[in-house]
């Protein structure tokens, strides 16, 4: 059990939301090709190099560290995607990197809070690896990718990290020691074709929700020159799928709430109409892939009555 992406306890998953971007994460080629932006040791390496720093299987899928994160005391985590990165050099640098998936940036606590908890877990489950040599600590990244952020922040990265600093009037000629050892950071992303040519531009183009798998894979060897395994395209569709009916449950939700908190009225026509605009992405994709009319598409989808006609109409609008 874990929480899900409004910070609901005792929801389980597996593989409900949680394989499907695993399975995506996982990539070498293209994790290789996003890396580089996010973690500050892999900046400006190209892609060959990154690739040669993650322990591979021979299909070409890192190979993960246990995503559960076990304690006596505060219970179990458990998080998407946790991996080693391995940089040559004279001494080998190791830095863990913790991969998540969040649809809503403001599940009623700071995400980011959320996310520095999940570092502490991570530093201190290093705790049986490396004794009593705290010299052996890894750096851990905990990146969380946001796929519906408000839209002030579409397409940024924020990062929040450990600088030391000597208090005004408490000052030393002596250097600082570094003490970075845990990083937020939190991934905006944005729409297709938004940031071409970044890490956030080809995870714009692999998430969108209204292209086509084929449009997915030609865009991606075409603007952005990486080949990518068709299956992985299967489950960038099982993720969107997923969201959707993420975003359903949510609007459950909030229902079950209403009333409870000022300005719930507010929030509820805004996902609203997030949800509408989302499912009729799902709508468009089902019509042109199967051929199949509207509602028969709604029907099969299996949305409740009450969303119909708000969804037809956008679904119309987006045709023009």
């Amino acid at each position: 059990m874990k929480e899900d992406t409004y910070g609901n306890s005792n929801v389980n998953t597996e593989p409900y939301y949680d394989q499907p971007f695993k399975q995506i994460m996982s990539d070498g080629v293209l994790a290789s090709n996003i890396l580089g932006e996010f973690v500050e040791e892999l900046r400006g390496r190209d892609p060959e190099y990154i690739l040669s720093c993650l322990d591979l299987t021979k299909e070409g899928k890192i190979r993960m560290r246990n995503s559960e994160s076990s304690s006596a005391a505060n219970g179990p985590i458990y998080r998407d995607v946790v991996y080693d990165i391995r940089i040559p050099g004279d001494k080998e640098v190791k830095v863990i990197v913790n991969l998540e998936a969040q649809l809503d940036p403001n599940p009623g606590y700071p995400l980011e809070a959320r996310a520095m908890y999940y570092l502490g877990r991570a530093i201190s489950d290093q705790k049986a690896e490396i004794g009593h040599d705290y010299s052996k600590l890894s750096k851990v990244y905990s990146i969380w990718l946001v796929m519906d952020p408000q839209k002030e922040t579409i397409n940024t990265i924020v990062r929040h990290k450990m600088v030391g600093s000597y208090d005004a009037g408490f000052e030393s000629p002596v250097g600082i020691r570094p003490c970075d050892y845990a990083e937020v950071v939190m991934v905006h992303l944005g729409k297709l074709g938004d940031k071409k040519k970044t890490a956030v531009g080809l995870l714009n183009t692999l998430f969108s929700k209204n292209i086509s798998k084929e449009e997915r894979i030609r865009r991606c060897e075409e603007e952005y020159k990486i080949v990518l395994d068709p299956s992985l395209f299967n489950e960038v569709d099982d993720l969107m799928v997923n969201l959707d009916e993420d975003f359903k449950r949510y609007m459950t939700r909030l229902g079950r709430e209403e009333g409870k908190k000022e300005g719930i009225e507010e929030e509820a026509t805004r996902q609203r109409a997030i949800f509408v605009d989302i499912l009729s992405d799902s709508i468009i994709r089902m019509m042109q892939q199967e051929a199949l009319s509207f509602d028969a598409s709604f029907d099969k989808i299996g949305y409740p009555e009450e969303y119909r006609q708000e969804v037809k109409a956008a679904v119309e609008a987006k045709a023009v």
